[in-house]
């Protein structure tokens, strides 16, 4: 009996530790790092998403949720749609004069 709880304990573990190993190779194929090797204190950890100013209103934003526009090849970030609607309409007035 003690045999078989055993067994089935070994079984149990490996199943966890191989699940856990695919999921980092998954995360490494992804071009991520696995969670366990990421640091956990904060003043070391690198800020991952940079912050941009808004053209319009000057305020900063992450890049990652800032509304974007594309205009002459370059792009401009803006804290919110009704700050890009404003450039667009200031972009459409001054190529009209």
């Amino acid at each position: 009996m003690m045999r078989l709880i055993f067994i089935l304990t070994l079984i149990l573990l490996i199943l966890w530790m191989g699940k856990s190993i695919l999921k980092d190779l998954r995360k490494l194929k992804e071009g991520r790092r696995p969670d366990k090797h990421a640091k956990t204190s904060s003043s070391s950890t690198p800020v991952a998403d940079k912050l941009v100013k808004d053209p319009v209103c000057g305020v900063y934003c992450p890049k990652s949720k800032a509304h974007t526009v594309l205009w002459k090849g370059k792009v401009f970030y803006f804290c919110s749609e009704r700050c890009r609607q404003k450039f667009l309409e200031q972009l459409s007035s001054s190529s009209s004069e």
